[in-house]
């Protein structure tokens, strides 16, 4: 399915297979079909997408690392900056980032993250973009709906703030550093 909704630049993919959880989270299914068709690399020109490979892998750029970092990040925001403005915007913004599992990061610093807590009957959590500096923003339901509505024109400026134009259709493979 990816493959057809995406311009991919001839490089060699690097997937995962078998690998379902984060921890004990399990990974959404539009999320875990891209892992699985898709993988590692640079998604819309903006997105790094990070796939799992395990509790012990060594590289640094796998989902498993990325996660942690992140989630350590939010913990630590939620902590230290606690009347920050975005986070009172929503009532649910706080517990919103609370139980937030993040997967991808942007190259202007948003990472996009899951709800833990609100998974529909298909398995599909959420998803959200946090940027720092303006707020929390619905991105999609699934995966999929995500890469939609950042690539339209209608829907784009409602999740980042600062872009005026749609996002290209596009995925860039990376080679992964340990």
């Amino acid at each position: 399915m990816y493959k057809e909704l995406l311009n991919i630049s001839k490089a060699n993919l690097t997937t995962t297979r078998n690998i379902t959880q984060i921890g004990s989270f399990e990974i959404p299914p539009s999320y875990l079909q891209f892992a699985q068709e898709i993988g590692f690399g640079r998604l819309l020109g903006l997105f790094l997408t990070y796939i799992p490979m395990g509790e012990n892998t060594p590289y640094c750029d796998a989902l498993e690392h990325r996660n942690a970092h992140w989630k350590e990040i939010f913990q630590m925001y939620l902590k230290e900056y606690p009347d920050r403005l975005f986070l009172k915007k929503e009532a649910d913004n706080k517990e919103r980032l609370a139980n937030a599992e993040p997967f991808l990061f942007s190259e202007n610093g948003e990472v996009v993250f899951w709800d833990s807590r609100n998974r529909d009957d298909k398995g599909e959590c959420p998803i959200y973009l946090v940027d720092f500096s303006t707020g929390i923003y619905l991105a999609g339901n699934t995966f999929k709906e995500f890469i939609l509505n950042l690539t339209d024109k209608a829907k784009v400026k409602s999740i980042l703030k600062f872009e005026d134009d749609p996002l290209l259709r596009t995925f860039d493979p990376l080679p992964l550093k340990d």
